[in-house]
């Protein structure tokens, strides 16, 4: 078994791309500066690619009536090249890509697709399940897909965002082997909380790691609903003895700063925290009261 596994974590501001080429430019940054610090995985916010929206000529006029039909035009076209460079971009640097989410339609209904993407430049996709009120407006569907992944001998998973806030899909990964839970995410500062306080809960009730990679800056389109958009990145553990941190936070960036963390995340020290720790959450779940209290 892995003892420890390396990450990079980013957060990646909303950058006005022409192009998918431009926004493979900024990717292929992370992917390098990642690869020299040793990781092996790099985590990218949900809806990286909001910022393809500003090659649309009209961007700056368009009103929250008009945003669903934006998007269809903005991002659709755009699904075949933003997999391609994700795709090289992992093969050429030899690292996982995993988030990175996409709006696009599937049929007639909206998705919000993330990634997994493999060194060899393979790519599977899990769908959010959960869309926000917002996201539900302009026609996005859950997905009904849940599944962990294996990547390099390491059980992961992956959440997008809303989803971290549903404790059962993540004791449906743990019950797949996982040890760390990989969350793209895209908030205001108030959501920020609601998922910073979610993904501390999900680490202790399931005694993983949790890894949370935000989009930040202004998010001008709708011009009529602008938003800010807030975070940092983090990984949060359990709280006990074999940790020895009190308030969980394992390691963290500075607030709404474009930055990538990196991390060595120990494995060995979470399997003893199971096993041996002061409060053992998965050990002492009382299984056989669950059906008759349901």
């Amino acid at each position: 078994m892995r003892s420890d596994f390396n990450v990079s974590i980013a957060a990646m501001p909303i950058v006005h791309y022409k192009s998918v080429k431009a926004f493979g430019e900024h990717v292929d940054r992370y992917a390098t500066e990642a690869v020299e610090k040793g990781s092996e995985l790099l985590l990218l916010p949900e809806l990286s690619c909001i910022g393809l929206l500003w090659g649309e000529r009209d961007v700056n006029s368009i009103t929250n009536a008009q945003i669903g039909e934006f998007y269809r035009r903005g991002l659709n076209k755009h699904l075949p090249a933003y997999r391609e460079a994700l795709a090289t971009i992992a093969a050429r640097r030899g690292i996982w890509l995993v988030g990175a989410s996409f709006w696009h339609e599937r049929g007639v209904q909206g998705r919000n697709t993330g990634f997994m993407v493999a060194p060899d430049g393979s790519i599977e996709e899990l769908d959010k399940l959960h869309p926000t009120r917002p996201e539900q407006v302009i026609g996005t569907v859950g997905g009904m897909e849940l599944r962990a992944f294996r990547v390099n001998d390491v059980q992961v998973g992956m959440l997008i965002c809303y989803d971290s806030q549903f404790p059962e899909l993540v004791r449906v990964l743990l019950n797949q082997g996982i040890e760390v839970l990989l969350v793209p995410s895209l908030t205001s500062e108030r959501g920020y909380w609601r998922v910073r306080y979610a993904a501390q809960a999900r680490a202790q009730e399931n005694q993983i790691y949790v890894c949370v990679s935000p989009l930040i800056g202004r998010l001008e389109v709708p011009i009529d609903y602008p938003s800010n958009c807030a975070g940092h990145s983090y990984v949060t553990c359990p709280i006990d003895d074999k940790f020895g941190i009190d308030n969980g936070l394992f390691a963290s960036s500075e607030m709404n700063k474009e930055e990538l963390l990196h991390v060595t995340l120990d494995l060995e020290l979470l399997r003893l925290s199971r096993a041996k720790g002061e409060i053992r959450n998965v050990k002492d779940r009382r299984t056989d009261i669950f059906e008759r209290l349901n």
